[in-house]
């Protein structure tokens, strides 16, 4: 409802989701990535809109963001869009600051897109990056997420990356060892290493590619990394999953290196948002329904369709019926599962009281929810999203 902190701007739809009881996991759609690399030898940016490798440019990019690039296009995300920035010790001729990334972050605010990283940032990169996530969703309502390293944002819509000393075969020795024949002994390894190591930080960009590009029918839980030897080991990765941090792990059973747990970084939970919230599935749930609900309103409502009850019990009839589409492989299909949306009779109560010209109490059911609220629709929701199956507890008796 309106009040005195509220802006005169777009109209907007916002639509909060509410943890009732125990909740479950659903799907994340081929999304888009944003990354941000340090790649100008001057004060410039650009951009590059990337679906596949082929739209790579043959020049511009460093060797090391061309590799960036197609480790996060190995998640299948939908496309990419890359925007460059100087290299920390790009040259500056008049004097003016070295662009960074709060330039680009302006540019991507009113962007669609679904997670960003910046593989070659600095700490302070991470920490702000994840912040300004976590304020476009509290304060703008968009359904960004993050993924950064080494950053405790204990936050739904940031996923704090932390594996280390990630070891991957080489592409360039491959390459190499094909050219000579097979013959690995051919190859120089002091020029082309026949292993590449990363970091925590650049490999956020394979991350941000694998839950962009995920299929609808599972969680990133135990998604294996091929192209992994092996990675830093931790102490004890159960203590680090539950501090909120996506860690990957090897249980050398000849399967790779594979996601352990696919959980972002929120670990402090409340009535609002419970712990169900901590899967990164779960947050592909809302984030999807919120967006599609969206787009639907602004598409073909929003300043056209008049604000009376009837188009109002349209709109609702319209996302009922999106809900019975989602059902089996996003939202729960069973007989006490509840997906459903009405008008919020509290929120027309509000309304009525604050615009001062009738009393709730002198009116009927029916009347509240007929009152002209003006351009204002309240509504109100519950879903309840299916899980992918990711524990298991069995006893068998003899």
């Amino acid at each position: 409802m309106a009040n005195e902190a509220e802006k005169f701007g777009l109209p907007q739809i916002i639509i909060n989701f509410r943890t009732k009881s125990v909740t479950a996991i659903a799907r994340s759609a081929r999304g888009i990535g944003v990354m941000i690399l340090n790649n100008e030898a001057t004060n410039t940016s650009n951009f590059y809109k990337i679906s596949d490798s082929t739209d790579i440019p043959d020049t511009g990019l460093t060797d090391e963001n061309v590799t960036l690039i197609k480790k996060a296009l190995l998640g299948t995300p939908l496309r990419l869009l890359v925007y460059t920035l100087p290299k920390k010790d790009a040259t500056v001729s008049d004097g003016s600051t070295l662009l960074n990334q709060a330039d680009i972050l302006k540019k991507v605010a009113n962007v669609k897109w679904n997670y960003i990283c910046h593989p070659t940032g600095t700490t302070q990169d991470q920490e702000d990056l994840a912040t300004w996530v976590k304020g476009q969703r509290s304060l703008k309502h968009k359904s960004f997420k993050a993924v950064v390293a080494h950053f405790d944002a204990d936050d739904k819509g940031v996923i704090n990356f932390t594996t280390d000393d990630i070891r991957c075969v080489n592409p360039a020795y491959t390459d190499a060892v094909t050219a000579a024949g097979g013959d690995a002994s051919k190859v120089d390894t002091k020029t082309t290493p026949e292993y590449l190591t990363y970091t925590a930080t650049e490999y956020t960009a394979r991350i941000m590619g694998i839950l962009a590009g995920l299929a609808l029918d599972r969680s990133a839980t135990n998604y294996e990394l091929s192209e992994v030897v092996d990675c830093a080991i931790y102490d004890d990765i159960d203590d680090n999953i539950s501090k909120g941090e996506l860690c990957l792990f090897d249980e050398q059973d000849g399967n790779g290196v594979k996601i352990a747990r696919a959980c972002n970084s929120l670990h402090t939970f409340t009535t609002d948002v419970g712990e169900d919230f901590r899967y990164i599935k779960i947050v592909e749930a809302v984030d999807l329904v919120h967006d599609d609900i969206h787009d639907t309103f602004r598409n073909s409502y929003s300043g056209k369709c008049i604000n009376d009850y009837n188009h109002k019990m349209l709109f609702i009839g319209a996302i009922l019926v999106y809900f019975r589409g989602l059902k089996g492989n996003v939202l729960d299909n069973s007989a006490t599962a509840v997906n459903t949306v009405d008008i919020d009779e509290e929120a027309q109560k509000d309304y009525i009281t604050l615009k001062g010209l009738d009393n709730p109490a002198d009116l009927t059911t029916q009347q509240i929810r007929e009152y002209n609220t003006g351009t204002k629709v309240f509504l109100k929701g519950r879903i309840t999203p299916v899980n992918a199956m990711e524990d298991l507890k069995i006893d068998f008796d003899m």
